[in-house]
């Protein structure tokens, strides 16, 4: 026993010294900031001015710290302070603050205590149901957790609520197990500390209850008297929770500003908390799933985060926990408290509109390792060598995955989502980078392996506290919104974060679609990209008419950056263009397409079908809007230039058509459907269309189906045209019979172009014609 309390402080001794890492590796997220000024409020004046919808208490905790500070401008002493302005005070307190390092380690590893006590917790109680063995399976699979190591280890308010939520819950089952004025005073102490640690912790006050009523039927046999006594202990644990948070506000009363019509209220500033809350989840919050961007969250939001960020050996496990940690209970009321919380805080959360990370799934996963303690109770019972390697090896795998990006645990992602190389596809905001990366691109940039750079980053403190040197751009401060040119970006080295690449928190979220599309030349800790971008030499766009071309000139104009490029339009449903040199062209997205993700990198499934038989391997996705704004969804595809060919070539070769039109051949694709290809010579003096009809030998014509989808205003020399034309197969004509007829002519007085030799039309022998009719 000795040994195994030694060996336990070890690992704790090694996760603190993990979660101290972390601490001091990373830069200042967006969030911590606002939870230090907020918590050194709180020590300095005993005011709530800046809490926002938050509670007081780990934001206090972890500002401990920096009382002596002397140096750090007091909260009050800020201006805006007066009107709330949680914002423009960090910024003028904690954020202003140099080294920046000195007012964000220490808090962090505040919460780093809390994170190793709530390990500790998590062994205590799976070994107190569980046994030894399913304790050490609880610790093991919690401590390799990248998700809790990541939030463990900033100074936020996510570790410290799910902490001591878990820890009001095994109090009060501990109180209901052998309940003594001791332990209910204890689970009275928690409850209420739990209240004033996140608002979420209102949740318990009705599940207690349940577990309460649940416990004094089944242990009093259902009567009524036993139902009655276990009110009694629940009525008494929540009043004495309620005095502790009232106390955490000073034992204040006063009227709640904005409500109760002027009356006062015990914890007045508790309840403004709530209709705080209230107020932003009526407004939502910007967040990002799987390539498209809202602000009033998705219902397959935390379902989708759990499943692709949640280690694959956890989610192996998940359900045999579920069925052996209910199984051999003395007790069914125990159950409840094991997985009733969870159950009714991920119903919650299925409703959320504020879908911004990961992190507010923390507080279910302590209940979950517990319950996972049942598979050690299973190995410890039926001791098979093969249970005992499967185990250690699927602990491992949590361990070395976790290991595998320290110190990025913030951007994992498990191998369903590619691993945290891929997981900024699916997921944004403290999913994936939070800020965390700009001292790595300072250390970077000092050893000259990266230069100045164009830098996006949400942030709300200047990124040279910590030496970067860069240029900034949106959504940074005193850059445009937008980015200029964001369709054609201008050359240079960028570094994008995962977050705004996502377009979180961007008035214009595909602002850096462009770079979507494109390897970046380096990553810094998986959320900071590199991209150095070079010249595109593009000199037109192409615009899809069908139903409209997305673009106006003024679209175009600013997105490119410039007003002299070419711009033509055609019907992409029966023509393909292709201009000298390397451009653009652009579609309005289908209705019925279906934009999967992640999509692959080149997405020409949102051409028309028939250009898949066309040789576009040069053609690249190069921009893509996927919903709706300003501009309706449309995509933009690069093309860098390349030579389409036809399968069938006329046998004298090439054939000028007036000088205007070259034809050079045409492809056969069934179904009576032939695409020909023309090279423009020149522009005409007058509209054109192209003619293919099918004809005997002696002249009679069988089929017509002449077509243009690009007008002939609009042609340049050297444009090649590839045209879709439908002949209907003949039934009357030997195969052997048959011609295409191809030519050009004016439109409308129906002039032909003709060749050199004089001809106005040549035929082409065309035996498959013919033999679909038969």
């Amino acid at each position: 026993m000795r040994r195994g309390r030694w060996l336990l402080l070890a690992m704790l001794l090694l996760t603190f010294a993990r979660l101290a890492d972390m601490a001091v590796a990373l830069s200042a997220t967006v969030d911590e900031g606002f939870h230090i000024t907020s918590g050194n409020e709180c020590l300095h004046t005993g005011h709530l001015r800046l809490l926002d919808e938050h509670t007081p208490l780990v934001k206090a905790w972890m500002a401990l710290p920096l009382l002596p500070l002397d140096d750090l401008t007091p909260p009050q002493e800020a201006p805006g302070y007066a009107a709330g302005d949680l914002i423009g005070v960090a910024q003028a307190t904690t954020l202003a603050y140099r080294p920046l390092d000195r007012v964000i380690v220490p808090p962090r590893l505040m919460i780093a205590l809390l994170t190793v006590l709530l390990l500790a917790t998590i062994f205590r109680r799976a070994r107190g149901r569980f046994g030894p063995c399913g304790g050490a399976v609880a610790f093991l699979l919690a401590a390799a957790d990248p998700n809790l190591m990541a939030h463990g280890a900033l100074a936020t308010t996510d570790l410290g609520a799910t902490a001591l939520i878990f820890w009001a819950t095994w109090a009060f089952e501990r109180a209901l197990r052998r309940p003594d004025r001791r332990r209910l005073a204890v689970a009275a102490l928690l409850l209420g500390l739990a209240q004033l640690a996140k608002l979420t912790a209102l949740l318990l006050i009705p599940l207690l209850g349940l577990v309460a009523l649940a416990a004094g039927l089944e242990e009093g046999g259902r009567r009524l008297t036993s139902g009655v006594r276990a009110a009694i202990r629940y009525i008494w644990v929540v009043a004495g929770a309620a005095l502790v948070a009232w106390a955490g506000y000073g034992f204040e009363v006063r009227p709640v500003e904005g409500w109760g019509g002027g009356l006062p209220l015990p914890a007045a500033s508790h309840f403004e908390r709530l209709l705080r809350l209230r107020e932003n989840l009526a407004y939502g919050r910007e967040s990002f799933l799987l390539g498209l961007n809202g602000m009033h969250g998705w219902p397959l939001y935390f379902p989708l985060a759990f499943l692709v960020k949640t280690p694959l050996p956890v989610l192996a496990l998940l359900l045999p926990a579920l069925f052996l940690s209910l199984r051999g209970l003395r007790r069914r009321w125990e159950a409840l408290t094991l997985w009733l919380f969870p159950a009714l805080y991920v119903l919650s959360a299925l409703t959320s509109t504020i879908d911004i990370g990961y992190r507010h799934l923390l507080p279910i996963l302590p209940f979950l390792y517990v319950a996972m303690g049942s598979l050690g109770r299973r190995i410890a019972a039926r001791p098979h060598r093969g249970l005992r390697w499967g185990m250690a090896a699927l602990a491992a795998l949590t361990m070395v995955g976790g290991l595998w990006v320290h110190p990025w645990e913030l951007s994992y992602f498990n191998l369903l989502a590619g691993g945290a190389e891929g997981g900024w596809r699916f997921l944004a905001d403290s999913n994936t980078d939070w800020g965390q990366a700009l001292k790595a691109l300072a250390e970077a940039q000092a050893s000259d392996e990266v230069g100045e750079v164009r830098l996006s980053q949400f942030l709300f403190y200047d990124p040279a506290a910590y030496g970067v040197r860069y240029v900034p751009i949106a959504p940074m401060k005193d850059a445009p919104p937008i980015l200029p040119r964001r369709f054609d970006p201008e050359p240079g080295l960028y570094a994008i974060s995962a977050t705004t690449l996502d377009g979180v928190p961007l008035p214009y979220p595909p602002t850096y679609d462009w770079f979507r599309h494109r390897e970046p030349w380096r990553k810094i800790g998986y959320a900071l990209f590199l991209y150095r971008v070079e010249p595109s030499g593009g000199q037109w766009l192409a615009q899809c008419t069908d139903p409209a071309p997305p673009l106006p000139p003024e679209a175009v104009a600013e997105g490119f950056g410039r007003d002299d490029l070419r711009q033509l339009t055609f019907d992409c449903t029966q023509t393909w263009v292709v201009p000298e040199g390397a451009g653009w062209y652009g579609r309005l997205i289908p209705a019925e397409a279906r934009l999967r993700w992640p999509r692959p990198t080149e997405r020409l499934d949102l051409l028309p079908a028939w250009t898949a038989g066309l040789d576009l391997a040069e053609l690249k996705l190069s921009y893509l809007q996927p919903q709706a704004g300003e501009l309706p969804p449309f995509a933009l595809w690069a093309w860098a230039g390349g030579v389409l060919t036809p399968t069938h070539r006329p046998a004298a070769g090439a054939v000028d058509f007036g000088g205007v039109v070259r034809f050079l051949g045409y492809d056969l694709r069934g179904e009576g459907e032939v695409l020909t290809y023309w090279r423009v010579l020149r522009t005409p003096d007058a509209p054109l269309s192209l003619m293919l009809h099918l004809r005997t030998a002696a002249g009679e014509t069988l089929a017509v189906g002449d077509a243009l989808g690009f007008p002939a205003e609009q042609w340049r020399a050297g444009d090649l045209i590839i045209q879709r034309h439908w002949l209907t197969p003949s039934a009357s004509a030997e195969p052997e019979d048959c011609l295409l007829a191809v030519g050009a002519y004016t439109w409308p007085d129906l002039q032909p172009l003709l060749t050199p030799d004089g001809l106005p039309w040549i035929g082409l022998p065309c035996r498959a014609c013919c033999e679909g009719g038969k």
